[in-house]
């Protein structure tokens, strides 16, 4: 039966220890490595996740049977859905193995786990596994999650002074391509807005639900009176990714007022499905 490692904040290690390992909130099942002789490789991604801002990982070791299905491959390839056993195979007979990972699509019980073990934070590889001695990139995708991002950028990537909201709304109402109403609605989103948002909102022509969940997503950053009841309009759309990102910006407004509201709407199963996610991540 192998044993596979999961890296965690240290300060949810109590709660793993007693509820287990489940996926996250965005997330399709658990992340792991099988644990090999080679300490670095099973250890990888722990220098590669800090970049997110946590301050010290742990490594939760849990047994799984071999026969259990897991999707393996390196992080920017396909994944195979292979047993475990046949996963453990493929990794020690490649010659690369940086960028392996293992997902499994299911809770890891509290059962299962074996020991929570101290790890050193300089383990791994960051950016991609071969970018030592490279500089890494800049784009607001690759840098996304980490925790010096605006630094990073700068540094790597001056930009110009931001548009101010009066100057991204004139070129929303002025522009006739989805991808160019999405970049500027990105815009918008580098700050707080205290404007009232129904202008932007009745400015919108496209149909296209992928524009108009970024546009709801972007409403999440305004905190104008009349923002509640414009998302609260969005919770009845047709297209069930708006409505959650309704959800979603209600509660980044205001948790407290989010939660009460979205009670109203619970014969929606996505609306539903969000409330009964915010519960138990209360409950841990």
């Amino acid at each position: 039966m192998p044993t596979l490692v999961h890296l965690a904040d240290e300060r949810d290690a109590a709660r793993i220890l007693k509820n287990g390992i489940k996926p996250g909130k965005y997330r399709t099942g658990v992340f792991c490595m099988p644990v090999l002789q080679n300490f670095y490789v099973t250890h990888q991604w722990l220098r590669e996740l800090k970049r997110r801002g946590v301050n010290s990982f742990v490594g939760i070791y849990f047994k799984v049977d071999s026969s259990e299905m897991v999707y393996a491959g390196k992080y920017n390839h396909q994944h195979k859905h292979i047993t475990l056993g046949a996963a453990v195979k493929d990794i020690m007979g490649i010659n690369d193995p940086l960028g392996y990972e293992l997902i499994i699509d299911r809770k890891i019980e509290p059962g299962e786990i074996t020991k929570i073990k101290a790890l050193s934070q300089t383990i791994g590889w960051r950016y991609r596994p071969d970018a030592h001695g490279t500089k890494p990139c800049a784009c607001d995708y690759c840098i996304r999650t980490d925790i010096n991002a605006n630094k990073l950028r700068e540094k790597l990537r001056p930009r110009e002074k931001n548009d101010d909201y009066q100057t991204l709304l004139q070129k929303i109402k002025a522009s006739r391509y989805d991808d160019e109403i999405v970049s500027l609605l990105y815009e918008m989103q580098r700050k707080k807005r205290r404007s009232d948002p129904q202008e932007l909102v009745t400015s919108f022509k496209t149909t296209n639900a992928s524009v108009v969940e970024t546009l709801v997503a972007t409403l999440g950053y305004f905190r104008h009176k009349n923002t509640a009841a414009i998302l609260r309009q969005f919770l009845l759309h047709e297209h069930s990714d708006v409505r959650e990102r309704s959800a979603e910006s209600l509660l980044k407004i205001n948790r407290e007022k989010g939660l009460q509201l979205l009670q109203q709407y619970t014969h929606d199963a996505v609306v539903q499905k969000l409330l009964e996610q915010e519960m138990a991540d209360d409950q841990e």
